[in-house]
C-alpha cells in the first residue's frame, strides 16, 4: 500500500459542532486523517461516522482514566506512537477547532507540504491566529470561518506552532513541548510559515461549558504545574466570552498571506539578532560610560595628587630657602663670633692687660 502523502493526527473532546467542518476541510485538501477521541459526550465521534474509510483513516476512543482527568501529554505520547505505526510521507498534530491551509493561494494543504518537502525541509511552523466569537448567533452545523471573521494573533508564550513533520523513520518528541515544537534528530524548519485558523470559543454558552465545566476542573495538576493550559486561565477570567469587535482585526486572506511572507521566520531571525546586537552594543556602551566615570575620578584623583605634590614641592623649596638663609646668618654669626674671640685674644695678650693684672686682682678681692 502507497503511504498517505499527509496525515493529520487530530484530538477531539466534545467538538460535534465544528469537527465535521475540519475533518472536511482536511481531506478536500488531500490529508488523511485519524482522530483521537478523549471520551466525547456530546456526538463527536457519530459526526465522523459518515466519514469513515472516505478520508477518516480511524476514531480511537481513549481509555478513560481513572480518576477522569485532561492529560495533554498522554494525547501527545499517543500521537508519538501513531506516527511510528502509520504510513504517512507527513504529520500534522492537530485539534479539532482548528483550519490548518496553505501559505500560497495556488496550492492546497497538501501540495504545500510537498513543495516544503521538495525544497528539502523537513518540518512546518504555523501563524496562529485565534478567531474570537463577537455575537451568539453560532448554532451547531454552521461554518465558523463564516460565522466568525475577526482575529487576534496568538501570544508570544503560543507563537511556536512547529506541529507538522515529514517522516523520517526516527521517533518524535510531541510531549515535552505539550505538543507545540516538534522534536526529532535532523529537523529543518521551512523559513514561510503556514497559517492556522483556530475557533477555541463559539459563543457565550460554549465557552462557559468548555472552559468552565468540561477542561479547567478535568486538568492534570501536573501539567497544570508546568504551566501548561494557561490560556484557559485567561479565557475563564470575568465569565465573559464574547468580545468587542473592535479588539479584533478583519480577516483578509490576501493581506495574512502577504504579512506571512513579510514576517517569515528568517526574517524574525535576522530582528532577534539585530535586537541581541543592539543590546549588546546598549551593554558595551553603558561599560564605556562606566569606565569613562572612573576614569574621569581617577583624573580628578591625580590632579588633586599632582596639586598635593605640587604644594608640597613648594613648600620644600620654602624651607630649603629658610633653611639656606639660616645657614648664611649662621656663617655670619660664626665669623663675627671669631673676630669677637681675636679681638678678646688680643687684649688679653696686649702689654696692658698684663700691666693692669695686680689692679684687677686688688679690684676682685
Amino acid at each position: 500500500m502507497t503511504a498517505a502523502p499527509v496525515v493529520a493526527l487530530v484530538a477531539a473532546y466534545n467538538e460535534a459542532d465544528v469537527i465535521g467542518w475540519v475533518v472536511r476541510d482536511l481531506i478536500a485538501q488531500g490529508a488523511a486523517v485519524y482522530v483521537l477521541d478523549d471520551g466525547s459526550t456530546d456526538g463527536t465521534v457519530e459526526a465522523l461516522e459518515p466519514l469513515l474509510g472516505r478520508g477518516v483513516l480511524g476514531v480511537e476512543r481513549l481509555a478513560a482514566s481513572d480518576p477522569p482527568v485532561f492529560s495533554l501529554a498522554r494525547i501527545m505520547r499517543r500521537k508519538e506512537a501513531l506516527a511510528r505505526e502509520l504510513d504517512a510521507a507527513w504529520f500534522i498534530n492537530a485539534d479539532a477547532d482548528e483550519f490548518r491551509e496553505s501559505p500560497w493561494r495556488d496550492c492546497d494543504l497538501a501540495g504545500a507540504i510537498a513543495r516544503v518537502d521538495a525544497l528539502g525541509y523537513n518540518a512546518i511552523d504555523f501563524e496562529l491566529l485565534n478567531f474570537w466569537p463577537t455575537h451568539d448567533d453560532f448554532r451547531a452545523g454552521d461554518d465558523p470561518r463564516r460565522a466568525f471573521t475577526r482575529y487576534q494573533r496568538g501570544d508570544d508564550w503560543d507563537r511556536v506552532q512547529i506541529r507538522c513533520w515529514k517522516n523520517l523513520g526516527v521517533p518524535v518528541d510531541l510531549a515535552t513541548s505539550a505538543g507545540h515544537d516538534v522534536g526529532f534528530p535532523g529537523r529543518r524548519v521551512f523559513p514561510l510559515r503556514f497559517l492556522l485558523r483556530h475557533y477555541p470559543i463559539r459563543g457565550q454558552a460554549h465557552g462557559e461549558r468548555k472552559v468552565l465545566r468540561e477542561r479547567q476542573p478535568r486538568f492534570d495538576a501536573a501539567e497544570r504545574g508546568r504551566g501548561w493550559h494557561v490560556q484557559y486561565e485567561a479565557l475563564g477570567a470575568g465569565g465573559r466570552f464574547l468580545r468587542d469587535p473592535a479588539t479584533l482585526t478583519p480577516y483578509d486572506a490576501d493581506a495574512v498571506r502577504l504579512d506571512l511572507v513579510l514576517r517569515h521566520r528568517g526574517m524574525e531571525e535576522l530582528e532577534s539578532a539585530r535586537a541581541a546586537l543592539e543590546a549588546q552594543l546598549a551593554l558595551r556602551a553603558h561599560e564605556a560610560a562606566d569606565l569613562r566615570a572612573e576614569l574621569a575620578k581617577r583624573d580628578a584623583t591625580l590632579a588633586e595628587t599632582a596639586a598635593d605634590r605640587d604644594a608640597r614641592g613648594a613648600e620644600i623649596g620654602r624651607l630649603r630657602s629658610a633653611l639656606d638663609v639660616a645657614r648664611e646668618e649662621a656663617e655670619r654669626t660664626r665669623a663675627a663670633l671669631a673676630e669677637a674671640r681675636g679681638r678678646l685674644e688680643a687684649v688679653y695678650t696686649s702689654r696692658s692687660w698684663r700691666w693692669t693684672a695686680p689692679l684687677r686682682k686688688v679690684a676682685g678681692s
